[in-house]
């Protein structure tokens, strides 16, 4: 069941990044706009983003137009459908759910990090990267811990208005 989950998921990443690479489009400032842009494109074309690339952008996702409770309805439909919640609402409870959702997984996340990813057994490796939107149903002990260490490298350097 988890491959055919992760398969509905993958399915809304294409909308996501057309959202995210319009939005970007509009953005006033010239420099961060090609970073984003730059960035679109290389994910669309498979390129797995380095963190830093990432961090890089993060100050776009506050006060912007990517700011959660800012997000065209579109773009927050196809969110929605990355996080399994329901895409079928109007706009405010769209964003609404979406903000909490992620708030809920930045406490998770900061709790990991306190915790530490050595006293999770592999069940609880393998849920923690599902949560966070990867199928780690084929991946090792050792990879999924890979990706939870970068993801939290990232998590905990985002603001609460930009995760």
């Amino acid at each position: 069941f988890l491959d055919a989950y992760d398969s509905i998921r993958r399915g809304s990443y294409p909308a996501v990044l057309r959202s995210l690479a319009l939005a970007a489009r509009s953005l006033p400032e010239p420099q961060p706009r090609e970073l984003l842009q730059q960035l679109c494109a290389q994910v669309q074309g498979g390129a797995r983003p380095q963190l830093a690339q990432l961090l890089a952008v993060r100050s776009l996702f506050s006060g912007s137009l990517l700011a959660l409770n800012r997000l065209r309805v579109d773009h927050a439909r196809a969110l929605s459908q990355v996080l399994f919640l329901t895409p079928h609402l109007p706009a405010f409870f769209l964003r609404h759910r979406l903000r909490s959702h992620v708030l809920e997984i930045r406490h998770l996340d900061r709790a990991l990090l306190r915790l530490g990813l050595g006293q999770l057994s592999e069940e609880e490796l393998r849920a923690a990267c599902y949560l966070r939107g990867l199928n780690s149903t084929h991946l090792g002990r050792a990879e999924c811990r890979a990706w939870l260490e970068q993801w939290l490298g990232l998590s905990c350097e985002l603001q609460g208005t930009s995760a």
